[in-house]
């Protein structure tokens, strides 16, 4: 009998605190649905899957200071670096339900929600950090937004990753035909694994998890990625040789919760435009300054870095963009024509 009395006491108890931790959520979730009176603060989650010493995370609490300045401290965004909230894909289904407030993601993880977005993946199709700005800058960008906000999410704008170069361990690479016979690691993407093909690659499709170790084995003579991702995943240790080939320009984007947008006055949704133009800048100098210093990093680590003429892998890669950009040739013509 008492062993029953103690176990209703204890369900009782545990009723209690579900209940309490469900008013409580209603309550962050109500307190989003309307603008932040004065004096008050509204807590707001920015996600990412990066470190906090990444680009991202640098230019993620950067933005969470200028958010809480500009709307004179209405808001205030805590920063989870390293996938603390859940992969991108989840991250951005939270956003669509408003379950979370931010999010920076891949745009290639992007595009499996805002399939127009896949014509960014496309080789060659941006030229140099020059292109990029006119491009991600001016009227593209706003397009791409707007393609994004059609999902339920508002964008916030292109931020970058940085041009993606290939590695190996077997040679340098001087010129195209220096590429035949490689084994290279590539992401599980039949775009990606086509481009490698064209050039004369062996394309493994691959999770980078797994990746390190084929490479440390000799199952793989390379893999490819932007120079931080090489610094920062020590690839020099297991390929020696570094080539310039800048074939793909990897960017994500910043979302934001449509439910929250709506709930901001004027005055905050003015302030949130003004520091994501802010970020759109401040957030490729430092990607910019990491890359450049990822570089000379690679260099002393003992990598034998390699600047091949691009105009071939250009030519061999047309198909691909021939193929997969036909629904989307207007816009490849607008970036070309920025080129």
């Amino acid at each position: 009998m008492k062993g029953k009395i103690v176990k209703r006491i204890l369900c009782a108890a545990m009723a209690m605190t579900l209940s309490l931790t469900m008013l409580a959520g209603c309550g962050d979730s109500a307190q989003k649905d309307t603008p932040a009176a004065e004096g008050e603060t509204i807590e707001l989650r920015l996600s990412h899957t990066n470190p906090a010493s990444s680009a991202f995370g640098l230019a993620g609490e950067e933005f969470a200071k200028l958010v809480n300045e500009k709307t004179n401290g209405r808001y205030h965004v805590t920063v989870y670096n390293d996938g603390q909230l859940g992969d991108e894909r989840d991250s951005i289904e939270a956003v669509q339900l408003g379950n979370l407030d931010f999010a920076i993601v891949n745009v290639s993880v992007l595009a499996n929600f805002v399939p127009q977005l896949s014509v960014f993946d496309l080789p060659y199709v941006i030229q140099g950090t020059e292109h990029a700005d006119k491009v991600f800058k001016g009227e593209i960008g706003t397009q791409m937004m707007d393609w994004i906000s059609g999902i339920g999410v508002k964008g916030l704008g292109v931020w970058e990753s940085g041009f993606r170069n290939l590695t190996n361990s077997v040679r340098e690479i001087n010129s195209m035909e220096d590429v035949a016979g490689l084994r290279i690691r590539v992401m599980e993407n039949e775009l990606h694994q086509k481009l490698w093909i064209a050039l004369g690659a062996d394309a493994v499709p691959m999770a980078w998890g797994e990746a390190y170790t084929a490479l440390q084995q000799g199952a793989l003579d390379g893999q490819e990625n932007p120079l931080t991702v090489i610094l920062s995943n020590n690839v020099a240790s297991v390929n020696e040789n570094l080539a310039m080939t800048e074939h793909v320009y990897s960017m994500v984007v910043p979302i934001m919760s449509q439910k929250l947008w709506d709930s901001m006055s004027d005055e905050d949704k003015a302030a949130m435009e003004e520091v994501m133009a802010e970020m759109m800048d401040k957030e490729r100098e430092i990607a910019r300054t990491q890359n450049d210093e990822a570089l000379s990093q690679l260099e002393e680590a003992g990598m034998v870095v390699t600047y091949p003429d691009k105009t071939p892998f250009i030519e061999a890669t047309q198909s691909i963009r021939d193929e997969y950009g036909a629904e989307y040739s207007d816009i490849l013509e607008q970036i070309a024509a920025l080129a």
